[in-house]
């Protein structure tokens, strides 16, 4: 009789064990379960500036390359920088120059990615107004990046002098599959600068004669004193009239007041057609500078569609409401097109947002 009731005074004690234990694996189970979810949810948003100020970016020219990954360039006196990421959030620099010159400086640069071979388009500083556009080839999209046409767009007038031309942005038409090349020429000079477009040889190494042209000029009040950073994209899904989008800079690069427009056209070449100036949804400019959120002097725009189809907006801002260049940060915020086929983008700072999905 006693062992009978050891026995089931044992088994009792087992039962609880297990139950205890069951219930332990379940709690750990939910523990996991909800750091996961937790996880998830960080994962899936961010907070702009995705590079701060302290990583003293400049005006950066971001293309996706062959291996996934997002590659964001950027000058560095007579260097460029390099940054990749696999989702426009996180960054992370790469410990080698892509391309460098002995003398000189660089500015903003644009690329290309011409079969297995990856096209850098950029802004060479020689002098206050010897600026030139040259293109240099790669393998990879982080270099080492060579010179094969050093003066690829070179402008001087009537008595030798040079005219800057700065800005590349290379675009390739998805309707006939010609290239185009777009910068701004006369910035900073005192003569009234305006944005170009010309069209490159298949391979974009060399411009097409006689393809030359204007696209954009100084026409509205925000924009005074310079007009540049030209970048063209396709939008499939507008109305014919809207399918080519230009976004592009006004201003001046250090000003607070520095802000991004935009422009429409049915053609890569144009004319194209600005955006009314006001301060209505889907007027010029499209992003300007909101002291109230700590942004200033959004400007050098960039553009890509995520995994799920929505198009965002990678541009730098100042931090600062001063003249200044030493306060630069980059930023991604999603670029939205109505059925009017107006563009609209809502610059965050220092806030939760849904990041991109990839």
């Amino acid at each position: 009789m006693k062992t009978t009731t050891l026995g089931i005074l044992l088994l009792g004690l087992l039962l609880t064990a297990c139950k205890q234990s069951m219930k332990e694996t379940e709690l750990t189970a939910a523990r996991a379960a909800n750091r996961q979810s937790t996880l998830a949810a960080l994962a899936s948003v961010y907070q702009n500036p995705v590079i701060p100020t302290a990583q003293d970016p400049k005006d950066p020219q971001v293309f996706k390359a062959a291996d996934g990954k997002f590659y964001l360039m950027h000058p560095n006196d007579n260097k460029y920088k390099i940054y990749s990421s696999p989702d426009l959030v996180n960054w992370t620099l790469k410990p080698a120059s892509g391309f460098s010159k002995a003398t000189g400086s660089f500015w903003s640069a644009g690329s290309f990615k011409y079969g297995s071979t990856y096209n850098l388009y950029y802004t060479y500083v020689q002098g206050a107004n010897n600026k030139r556009i040259g293109v240099a080839t790669s393998a990879t999209p982080e270099g080492p990046y060579t010179d094969a046409n050093a003066n690829l767009v070179v402008k001087t007038d009537a008595g030798g002098g040079y005219i800057p031309v700065i800005d590349p942005s290379v675009f390739k038409d998805p309707a006939n599959g010609k290239v185009y090349l777009y910068y701004a020429r006369n910035v900073g000079t005192g003569t009234l600068p305006d944005l170009r477009c010309v069209e490159l040889t298949a391979d974009g190494l060399n411009t097409v004669a006689g393809t030359d042209k204007q696209v954009l000029t100084i026409t509205q009040d925000w924009e005074k004193i310079n007009i540049e950073h030209p970048l063209v994209y396709y939008a499939p899904n507008a109305q014919a009239s809207h399918r080519y989008y230009m976004l592009y800079n006004g201003a001046g690069g250090a000003l607070p007041r520095y802000a991004i427009g935009y422009a429409y056209a049915a053609s890569p070449t144009g004319p194209f057609t600005k955006a009314v100036a006001g301060t209505s949804t889907g007027n010029n400019p499209l992003v300007a500078q909101d002291p109230a959120k700590g942004i200033y002097g959004p400007g050098a725009p960039n553009t890509v569609v995520d995994d799920a189809g929505e198009r965002w907006l990678i541009y730098r801002i100042k931090t600062t409401n001063t003249e200044a260049w030493n306060d630069r940060a980059i930023c991604i915020d999603v670029l939205f097109r109505n059925t009017a086929d107006q563009l609209i983008c809502t610059p965050t700072k220092g806030t939760n947002q849904t990041a991109p999905t990839f």
